[in-house]
């Protein structure tokens, strides 16, 4: 019986693996996207470093000297707090947080790879003012959130635009 069933999931796995199916979060980069250079206007920013260990993971690596490269340029990056609800006290309940990015990337002979776009994700969050102590604490963990959420939305961009339709 254990002969089946090691039969059945090597068969799975075959049947998977020959239609192309990854993991998700998994970028597969073409030759001419092996080095690229990620550049953000926000210098303050974690998705610089989020980016680049991503683009690291899937095979790319930083130029060395004045090796030509891809540059993935992110033009805006900015993240807003602002109040969605308001209670009877006029005090805010909850908040909206939005994190917006405009991103292009181009090959390293300066074509353009994805177009000049905007990515916007958004999550809200309650405000408790009895528990006030604790808000900061959530609104960084939404915070952190959207940074890893918008750094694997810029890499599904770049998976679109470099897979075969």
């Amino acid at each position: 019986m254990s002969t089946v069933w090691r039969l059945s999931a090597l068969l799975a796995v075959a049947f998977l693996a020959g239609c192309g199916f990854q993991l998700r979060g998994e970028i597969t980069l073409p030759p001419e996207l092996a080095h690229i250079r990620v550049q953000v206007a926000d210098a303050f920013s974690p998705l610089q470093g989020n980016l680049e260990q991503a683009l690291a993971r899937a095979g790319a690596r930083e130029p060395t000297g004045k090796e030509r490269s891809a540059l993935l340029r992110i033009s805006r990056n900015q993240m807003k707090r602002m109040p969605l609800s308001v209670g009877r006290t006029g005090r805010v309940q909850e908040y909206s947080m939005r994190y917006e990015v405009v991103m292009t990337l181009t090959d390293a002979t300066g074509s353009v790879v994805v177009p000049e776009q905007e990515i916007a994700l958004e999550r809200s969050y309650q405000f408790e003012t009895l528990r006030a102590q604790g808000t900061p604490g959530e609104e960084e963990v939404v915070r952190t959130e959207l940074e890893r959420d918008m750094t694997q939305a810029i890499l599904r961009r770049i998976r679109a635009a470099v897979t075969d339709p």
